[in-house]
């Protein structure tokens, strides 16, 4: 069964069982292009704004923006040319979206204009239908599958879900997310302990490991299933380091991904999943 991907979703799954694992992951790398080269994707963003508390111009887009501490809103004349729900906007529209989402408000010719909560702040983001980077990419760098890293650990929740504050890419930007419980597993025949969270759907980990800044990028996510709470190895998780992802800012200057807790670290070398891309 190969990777499932939801078209805007920032979000592609990790396969469950397969007779032939590098065969599903060969298919999961090949719709890993097809993500990331989707129209108005990951590789079509175009820019980023703070929205003024106090409402004003943002550059090189008409009408008036601002926001509070409840949503955004933007005043337009139909000469301005902005698209609100498919019509010219004349007058005032408003939108709000809950932290750490993203939604469609406006378009602007070819340009797609969505609206972000991050850190309780509002800001929008700018996305084209295509764009040079789009048309030239063919893969993403990645170690070859190697089963050693598809490793059983035991998930741990926790008695609540916790928020946690998290650096980003970013450096005007702390995130909090929810942490859910801890997976401990061995690698490298050392113990391993990673907290455990949710930042838009699923559980995963952000982690740190000894490759980061040479071989990959800063960090990287890796998801993983929930355990068959009814099952012979109920809290039993695979980690398969094969699928660990580049977060989104490996792509774009315009990405607002969180970092992993400064514990996340796995303490040897992770050379499995994606590599650093290179330009």
């Amino acid at each position: 069964m190969g990777a499932m991907t939801d078209a805007h979703s920032g979000e592609l799954s990790v396969p469950g069982s397969a007779d032939d694992p590098g065969l599903a992951w060969q298919e999961f790398r090949r719709l890993r292009v097809d993500e990331l080269t989707e129209p108005f994707g990951w590789l079509t963003l175009r820019g980023f704004h703070w929205l003024p508390a106090a409402g004003g111009t943002l550059p090189g887009l008409p009408g008036t923006w601002g926001a509070d501490e409840t949503g955004a809103w933007l005043e337009a004349s139909p000469a301005d040319g902005l698209l609100v729900d498919g019509a010219p906007l004349a007058g005032r529209s408003e939108r709000t979206v809950a932290e750490t989402g993203r939604v469609p408000w406006a378009r602007l010719e070819d340009l797609e204009i969505e609206l972000l909560n991050r850190g309780g702040r509002f800001a929008i983001r700018l996305r084209a239908q295509t764009t040079p980077e789009r048309e030239s990419m063919r893969e993403v760098p990645a170690f070859d599958y190697d089963p050693a890293w598809a490793i059983t650990a035991r998930y741990t929740p926790y008695d609540e879900p916790r928020r946690v504050e998290v650096g980003t890419i970013r450096p005007d930007l702390r995130q909090r997310i929810w942490a859910y419980g801890e997976v401990d597993f061995l690698a490298g025949e050392e113990s391993q302990k990673l907290v455990v969270t949710s930042i838009r759907s699923g559980l995963g980990v952000e982690f740190y490991d000894p490759t980061n800044g040479t071989e990959t990028e800063a960090w990287r996510q890796l998801k993983f299933e929930y355990p068959d709470p009814d099952g012979d190895a109920a809290g039993e998780v695979l980690l398969d380091f094969n699928y660990a992802l580049n977060m989104w800012f490996a792509f774009t200057p315009y990405a607002t991904c969180p970092a992993p807790l400064p514990d996340n670290r796995v303490t040897v070398a992770v050379r499995a999943g994606e590599r650093r891309p290179t330009s």
